[in-house]
């Protein structure tokens, strides 16, 4: 395939998203990613881009490629940015590394973004033979979907369509270079046995086949929209990348309506639930009773009830006794618990040169803004409906002694004033904050 043919497929399948705010393309080095980036780059109408690279830390050669990486950019005149993630070890380890790389893209992406995907037609295809292995219902079988919504942005994967022997042509008659994952030749893996032993065999008999499964993934992605159920009724806002399930609404629908619904919901973070899990979520979550916390493990994502409400969360450890000066002038990492932000706001902001944050410990107390009594923080999470595994990650910032704001919730009476002489051109700063679930 030409280079010129590539950026036909990708013109087509683009076209739709050229007026938003910015393309980021997931970059890991290798082929795929590496031609993408390229073919993206010389595309001569799109919006802003710029490269994501997630350092996983996983390889001893991981600190070249994000190197390579930012060689390529460089080279390109892409914007690059980098994200070192920590892969929390539970379901296997390419599941914890996928599970801490989403993370990271939906903590990068700002509303209106399109992160870009170099997946292609063998991906599809591996896929799809490792889920029927491993025994997937239909929904399952519907295979990569070309795009979804992920946090307040949208995947979209444009190559979806070609097969990598097409990537590898036109990587050669650019002249790319990339980096090449040793673990990608370890048989342990799953998919890399089927790549390398078993998809071999099938070409050998059905040279295509990349093809027929292709159309057959179609097939059932056209039947499963002909047959799903419209769950937007059912979701509410949850505060976080994942909406939550109405429970009051699930419990009115009848089992095949429900375990339809569940389904399509948990489908949305490729989430494929068997049927003891479908069992069980109905019973200890839909049908518990209304003051239980249950909570289901679904690989790293842990399936919680608050409130008549299901929520998907993907919790990683934190340290109780974190702390941390802060100046606002670039958002901070609580690691395990999420990312604070601020901006100049003329009024109502929190008035602060540097603030101490910190976590809950216990015995705080604060009046909020337009409040006349103090209330222990205990009280006030519970009044503003904060989900218990969300009350002790939330960041508190101290002036001195005293609590002046709680995350992007409430600021304290006293710390938001309206004159102060270090920020001439705003009274404050406004809050946000992006919790890690």
């Amino acid at each position: 395939m030409k280079p010129s043919q590539l950026a036909q497929t990708l013109q087509s399948v683009l076209t739709p998203y050229q007026n938003r705010k910015r393309w980021v393309v997931a970059l890991s080095g290798g082929l795929d990613s590496t031609v993408l980036l390229h073919a993206v780059a010389a595309m001569e109408k799109r919006p802003e881009l710029c490269a994501l690279h997630i350092h996983h830390g996983l390889q001893s050669q991981a600190d070249q490629w994000q190197r390579q990486c930012e060689s390529l950019c460089r080279d390109l005149g892409v914007a690059f940015s980098a994200l070192n993630v920590t892969v929390v070890a539970g379901s296997g380890p390419e599941a914890a590394a996928r599970d801490a790389r989403y993370q990271a893209f939906s903590e990068f992406l700002q509303c209106g973004d399109v992160l870009l995907q170099a997946h292609h037609q063998d991906d599809q295809v591996e896929t799809l033979f490792l889920r029927l292995l491993r025994g997937t219902g239909v929904d399952g079988m519907q295979g990569i979907p070309e795009s979804r919504a992920l946090a307040d942005a949208e995947l979209v994967r444009p190559l979806l369509l070609l097969p990598r022997e097409e990537l590898e042509r036109y990587a050669e008659l650019s002249q790319l270079s990339w980096v090449e994952d040793p673990s990608n030749s370890d048989e342990r893996f799953d998919r890399n046995f089927l790549r390398q032993r078993i998809l071999p065999l099938l070409e050998e008999r059905w040279p295509a086949y990349r093809e027929t499964v292709t159309r057959f993934a179609r097939h059932a992605s056209e039947a499963g929209g002909n047959t799903s159920t419209d769950i937007s009724g059912l979701l509410q806002s949850s505060g976080s990348a994942y909406a939550a399930l109405d429970v009051e609404l699930l419990r009115a629908m009848a089992e095949t309506g429900r375990k339809t619904a569940i389904r399509q919901w948990l489908s949305q973070w490729d989430l494929r639930p068997t049927e003891a899990q479908l069992k069980a979520i109905q019973r200890d979550m839909v049908f518990a009773s209304r003051d239980a916390e249950p909570l289901i493990e679904l690989g790293s994502v842990q399936l919680r009830r608050f409130e008549q409400r299901l929520y998907l969360t993907e919790l990683a450890d934190f340290d109780a006794a974190y702390q941390q000066h802060w100046d606002f002038s670039q958002p901070l990492l609580i690691p395990g618990a999420g990312w604070l932000s601020a901006e100049a706001c003329e009024q109502g902001g929190l008035q602060a040169d540097s603030v101490l944050v910190r976590l809950r410990r216990g015995g705080e107390r604060c009046t909020p803004l337009g409040r006349r009594h103090s209330r222990s923080l205990k009280k006030l999470l519970q009044e503003h409906h904060i989900a218990p595994w969300r009350r002790d990650r939330l960041p508190l910032l101290f002036v001195g002694e005293e609590l002046a704001a709680v995350a992007d919730l409430w600021v304290c009476e006293g710390h938001a004033g309206s004159n102060n002489a270090d920020l001439p051109t705003a009274t404050g700063w406004r809050l946000r904050w992006s919790p890690m679930e």
